[in-house]
Order: structure tokens, then C-alpha cells, then sequence
């Protein structure tokens, strides 16, 4: 018997963005189990035991960057020598387990893989997401692939749908949540000294979005839906075309509803600040923000896609609506005109969090790399962390 390591490529690792924090939650906690090699342009991983192996890539334009982000790492692969590797979607050539944080496959069949914009902008996104998607088909078709992580069921479902894993390949282990450091304000009186620290409003209803490609996630839609509602705000917290979403504002009569504060490096007051989340997207694999949200106590409306459709359950701790601003305006009434309501949901919504506790979801894929490094080693394993 002898430990396994693990390679990890990915294009970052740090506690910021979507997958990259969810990469940064896993390895930080199984890198005290096993040997940990990231393979990535960047990492941040604070104290947690792990080698980095930086990689250089260009920035733009995104399928170059792509492209030589993967060959670079097939290198540096070579060089770290680990048991068996993971990684997220296509970043890498091939591996022996993939976690799909998104298919690009399924995003283009139903909405065309664009993300705004038109013309000679359209055309480029339609060329990148062809690319991408010949990427991942390419990975998920090795021979090389042992296991695959999906985030969520209908993650699963479209890898066998539009790739053709095998399902008998298919581990399904969440995206997870820190209850310690998203969760609802200790009582009124912090609430209102958040509200008054971030500038928001003491007496209003404020719903907050999370999150950037904002057409992609249906930041016009949450703007048309708050917009004229009495008493109401939207928060867009995040990065994205401010100045697109001030103007669609303007159009409908709703710039003095809407807030732009921008990235914060302390999501979790404006969550606790808040009175609802709204995540109108088109297409997730499994949102960390819809997680968040939960576990800040915020009644979700949101559409019934991957994930959020396992996570919320229709009027108890949220409601899952149609496509469009008017089923978004339904719900958001609901939750501003009766706070008892919104109380129920609030409790429902943090006990719904509390599955996807990342201490929890680490050990699910830990076994999986388990599992891997049996078949990649014929059985000659160990889970016991190698000395430095």
C-alpha cells in the first residue's frame, strides 16, 4: 500500500469567483489528507499544505488562452508526477477525474452559447463556445477518464445527454456553503447597523442579485421586475456592464431602484443585509451564490435550472418561476408584502443550506479521488497523507 497524490489543474484557485472558490474550498480541506499539486495561472490557498506549479497564459483572446493554458499544463503535469490528476471541465487536455462546473454542450444547444451582444462580439462568442465545447468532448471521450464529478443531476444529465458519459462514470457531489461565515444577521439591531455600514436603506425592501454575466444570469429581467414596486430596491453585487444595466434602468424608470455596488470582498453583510435573492439565469451548473443566499436566510426566485432546482423547494424556501420580469415581480411582492412569510421562508432556506456544508461536500469528493487513484494504481493505495 502506498499514498496517492493528486494534480489539479484548473486556470485559478483562489476564494473569489464561482469555481474558483469552490476549487479553493475542497483543496484546503483535502490537502491535509493527501499530497496536493495545483496546476493553475493562479493560486491563493492561505496556509492550506499545497504545491503550486504556476502556468502561463495569455489573456485574451479566450480560446488562445485556452488553448495554451492547456498545453502548458500538460507539462507542467509531467513535472508534478502525482497519482492521478483532476480537472475542472476542459482546462486540461485529459484527465483521470473532470468536475463539470459547467457543459458547454448544453448552454449552446438551448441558448445559443451567447452571453450579450451582437455582431462581430456574437459571432466571436458563437466560434469560442464551438471551441469550448469540442474542449470538453474531447476530455470527457479519453480513455484516460475514470470518474467525473457533477455538480448537480442535471449536470449529470447533460453529460450523458450531449457527451455520453457513461452514467456508471458519474459521481454527483454539490457545490457546498460555509455556514460559519454566511448566515443570517444575529438579530434587528445588526441588520440595521449593516444596512447603515453598506448605505442601504433602513426601511425598504431590498432584493439582491450576485454574481457577474449578467445577461447570461438575467440582471434585466431582475431590473424590470423591481421596477415601480414601492418600498423596493435590487442590489447588483458583482462585476459586469454597469453602464448597459444603468441605461436598460433608465429606459424603464427604475434608476433610483437599482444599486451597483460592485465586487465586495465580504458578500456575506450585503446577504444579511438583504431581504431576497433573485437569480434570474438562464444556465448554472450549480450556483454558489443560490448556496449563499440560503444559508444568509434569503428567500430565493429564481428559474428551475440546474441546481436550483435541488436546492429550492416551491414555496417553502423559495420559489422557482418561468422565464421573464413578471414572474419574478409575483414573487418579490409576496416576500415584501408579508413579513411572515418571509420569516418562514428565511428559517426554511438556512435549514436547506445545511446539507451542503463544504466539510461535508470535500469528503464526497475525496472518496471519488479515492476511487480514482485505486483504478489508476490496480488497487495499490492509501488515503494517508504523505510527510513534506
Amino acid at each position: 500500500m502506498r499514498n496517492f497524490s493528486l494534480a489539479f489543474i484548473a486556470d485559478a484557485v483562489h476564494r473569489r469567483g464561482g469555481q474558483e472558490r469552490a476549487a479553493a474550498e475542497v483543496l484546503s480541506r483535502i490537502s491535509r489528507r493527501i499530497s496536493v499539486t495545483v496546476i493553475a495561472k493562479e493560486c491563493d490557498l492561505g496556509d492550506a499544505p499545497v504545491r503550486w506549479i504556476p502556468v502561463r497564459a495569455p489573456r485574451r483572446p479566450s480560446v488562445l488562452r485556452t488553448w495554451a493554458f492547456a498545453r502548458a499544463a500538460r507539462a507542467a503535469e509531467h513535472r508534478a508526477n502525482c497519482t492521478i490528476t483532476n480537472s475542472i471541465g476542459a482546462a486540461a487536455r485529459d484527465a483521470d477525474v473532470i468536475t463539470a462546473q459547467f457543459c458547454h454542450a448544453a448552454f449552446t444547444a438551448r441558448f445559443g452559447g451567447i452571453r450579450g451582444g451582437s455582431g462581430l462580439r456574437a459571432a466571436y462568442q458563437r466560434f469560442a463556445q464551438s471551441r469550448f465545447t469540442a474542449d470538453e468532448r474531447r476530455a470527457y471521450s479519453s480513455p484516460r477518464l475514470k470518474r467525473v464529478i457533477a455538480v448537480s443531476e442535471g449536470t449529470a444529465r447533460e453529460l450523458q445527454e450531449f457527451y455520453h458519459v457513461p452514467r456508471e462514470l458519474i459521481a454527483v457531489v454539490p457545490n457546498g456553503v460555509d455556514g460559519a461565515v454566511f448566515r443570517p444577521a444575529a438579530d434587528a439591531a445588526a441588520r440595521r447597523a449593516l444596512r447603515e455600514r453598506l448605505s442601504l436603506p433602513a426601511g425598504e425592501f431590498i432584493a439582491l442579485f450576485v454574481g457577474g454575466d449578467w445577461e447570461r444570469k438575467g440582471v434585466r429581467d431582475a431590473i424590470a421586475a423591481i421596477t415601480g414596486l414601492t418600498g423596493t430596491r435590487l442590489v447588483i453585487l458583482g462585476t459586469g456592464d454597469v453602464g448597459a444595466m444603468k441605461a436598460h434602468a433608465i429606459k424603464l424608470g427604475a434608476e433610483r431602484q437599482v444599486m451597483f455596488p460592485g465586487a465586495s470582498r465580504a458578500p456575506q453583510d450585503w446577504y444579511a443585509a438583504c431581504d431576497a435573492f433573485v437569480f434570474p439565469s438562464r444556465y448554472e451548473a450549480f450556483s454558489l451564490v443560490t448556496l449563499e443566499a440560503a444559508a444568509s436566510g434569503l428567500p430565493i426566485v429564481a428559474h428551475a435550472i440546474n441546481g436550483t432546482e435541488e436546492l429550492v423547494r416551491d414555496g417553502e424556501n423559495g420559489w422557482l418561476v418561468p422565464f421573464g420580469a413578471h414572474a419574478l415581480r409575483e414573487k418579490i411582492e409576496l416576500l415584501r408584502d408579508d413579513p411572515a412569510r418571509r420569516a418562514r421562508m428565511s428559517a426554511a432556506a438556512v435549514a436547506s443550506s445545511r446539507r451542503y456544508d463544504w466539510d461535508r461536500i470535500a469528503d464526497e469528493q475525496f472518496t471519488v479521488f479515492q476511487a480514482a487513484a485505486t483504478l489508476a494504481t490496480g488497487g495499490a493505495t492509501s488515503s494517508a497523507r504523505s510527510a513534506p
